[in-house]
């Protein structure tokens, strides 16, 4: 291979297996290992930080710099990418950047892997109900807080609150549930871990401090299936986890195993729609919480008997 050739696949060697060793790096060359010293000599002045670390358990291995290498990708790698840029979540401000980042990776793959992407580019989207945004000024500050672990002061508002309030909170984690951004934090002086909906986040302030917080949560998603709704639900469904999970997505309710047996948790505002729901489930269950959920489920019940059950004539 060329010299420029030959560079390029050092560099995709040192994104694919950080530390590799000198002598590695030259048998999968086909080189000396002189030669791949003075290679990693010319990248480091070309701007790439290459780190190197010597003895038997050292290597070489990139780091951040002043410049991005080239990202070699192969042609499953592409076709990851090109459909995460298509199906992501939604970002407010990051649509422009979404769509010139595909184009410009349509633009300098080979050209037989261009009726691949041409076909991933006709996946249609059918009309649905819209999604909420979340702004990029206040989704990049919340992920970056999470990563370091610092806490942040942000102007949340509740959902019946006409104005956002200041809160003081240790984040954890953000996570998404169909296509809504969350934010997973320990408000300042409580022991429990909340759910915050980034679209309702106005401002992020970092702290630069560490706020006292429990153990992180167990399970997330119980924390989101129930978070910000007037009732929380718990029925015992009277047949095995593995067969409630095959009914339930795991972004409306958490099922939590009982022996041969499970609970069913998530939240609602309207019980009769919850009621509506548990009977489409058609698995045997008792109510644990709340008990208006069973005066719910005989209204349905009668409702349904009066509607639809014909009283044979005498």
């Amino acid at each position: 291979m060329t010299t420029t050739s030959r560079r390029l696949e050092t560099l995709a060697l040192l994104q694919a297996r950080p530390g590799i060793s000198a002598t590695d790096l030259a048998a999968r060359l086909g080189v000396a290992e002189r030669t791949t010293r003075r290679d990693i000599a010319q990248l480091r002045e070309l701007g790439y930080r290459i780190d190197g670390e010597p003895g038997r358990a050292g290597g070489y291995r990139l780091a951040h710099g002043t410049a991005m290498p080239p990202l070699l990708l192969d042609a499953d790698e592409v076709a990851a990418v090109s459909l995460g840029l298509q199906t992501a979540v939604t970002v407010d401000g990051l649509e422009t950047a979404t769509v010139t980042a595909l184009a410009k990776l349509t633009q300098v793959v080979p050209t037989r892997w261009q009726t691949r992407l041409a076909a991933l580019a006709e996946v249609e989207s059918l009309p649905g109900k819209p999604f909420r945004q979340a702004a990029r000024d206040i989704l990049v500050p919340i992920a970056l807080a999470c990563r370091a672990g610092e806490a942040v002061r942000i102007r949340h508002r509740a959902v019946a609150a006409p104005s956002a309030k200041p809160v003081d909170v240790q984040p954890y984690r953000l996570i998404t549930v169909r296509r809504q951004w969350y934010l997973v934090a320990c408000p300042r002086g409580t022991s429990e871990w909340k759910t915050f909906a980034v679209e309702r986040i106005e401002a992020v302030q970092p702290l630069g401090i560490k706020l006292p917080a429990p153990e992180p949560p167990s399970t997330v998603a119980d924390l989101i299936t129930n978070a910000g709704w007037r009732h929380r639900v718990r029925v015992q469904m009277r047949t095995s986890a593995d067969l409630v999970r095959e009914l339930v997505d795991p972004g409306v309710a958490t099922v939590v195993e009982d022996g041969d047996e499970c609970e069913l948790r998530f939240g609602t505002d309207d019980l009769d729609w919850a009621a509506r729901w548990l009977a489409y489930l058609d698995v045997d269950f008792d109510v644990l919480e709340p008990p208006a959920l069973t005066d719910r489920l005989h209204a349905f019940g009668a409702w349904l008997a009066d509607r639809y059950v014909t009283t044979p004539p005498d």
